[in-house]
């Protein structure tokens, strides 16, 4: 794609005008000087550019914060075990700060919030598919073996704990407290959880979501 500019831009600027955010830039290579270029770099005549994506990283803790239109890929996220902060009313100003005050991996589709300057450590989601937005963001932290299935509260994104049956007996539903012994509740929100038939389900969407994630070291979701 050829780009007729009135003046020095810098590289930042001139792939964000082409409506990509530069946290989806990988590197910018010159195929002209034979070298990679740094994204305040400005252009120079005559050159051409290679931009390439973001190549896959692990994250040492892994945290995300969902803009308001991800709620089914934060309560994926955290089905999976992922610390992951979700709340729709949250404005994009609020979201930005947020993101680096608590240093979170922004994920959004909006490209107006990643063209903020602060908007380094962020993800364009590209789908509309909770299943595959969940498989995006696997695939480019390399989160796969680290998926610990029901780790986190899908209704706050609290921590669960075991609970012994006797304790919550009286919130316990007659027919499940008839078959099922092992409950768990939420540090946070005191939401009462056990592995019911949906849980059966939400596995087999979680595995099919990680055999699309090219590694070899998928866990066991369990």
């Amino acid at each position: 794609m050829a780009r007729s500019l009135a003046g020095p831009s810098s590289l930042k600027d001139l792939i964000e005008s082409l409506r990509v955010p530069h946290c989806e830039v990988g590197s910018v290579y010159s195929l002209v000087s034979k070298r990679e270029l740094p994204l305040d770099s400005l252009t120079v005549p005559g050159d051409v550019l290679e931009v390439r994506g973001p190549r896959p990283c692990r994250l040492t803790s892994p945290s995300f914060l969902c803009d308001g239109h991800l709620g089914k890929l934060a309560l994926l996220m955290r089905v999976m075990g992922f610390d992951t902060a979700w709340d729709n009313s949250w404005s994009e100003p609020r979201m930005a700060r947020r993101g680096v005050n608590e240093n979170r991996v922004v994920l959004t589709r909006s490209l107006s919030l990643l063209k903020r300057s602060t908007m380094d450590n962020a993800m364009l989601i590209r789908s509309d598919d909770p299943d595959e937005q969940a498989r995006e963001v696997v695939c480019r932290f390399l989160l796969a073996d680290q998926v610990r299935m029901f780790g986190r509260c899908s209704k706050c994104n609290g921590l669960p704990r075991e609970v012994a049956k006797a304790d919550v007996a009286s919130r316990i539903p007659p027919k499940t407290a008839k078959w099922l012994d092992t409950y768990y509740l939420c540090r946070d929100c005191d939401q009462l959880f056990w592995e019911g038939t949906h849980v059966t389900a939400l596995r087999r969407r979680v595995e099919k979501i990680l055999a699309r994630c090219p590694t070899s070291d998928r866990p066991d979701p369990s």
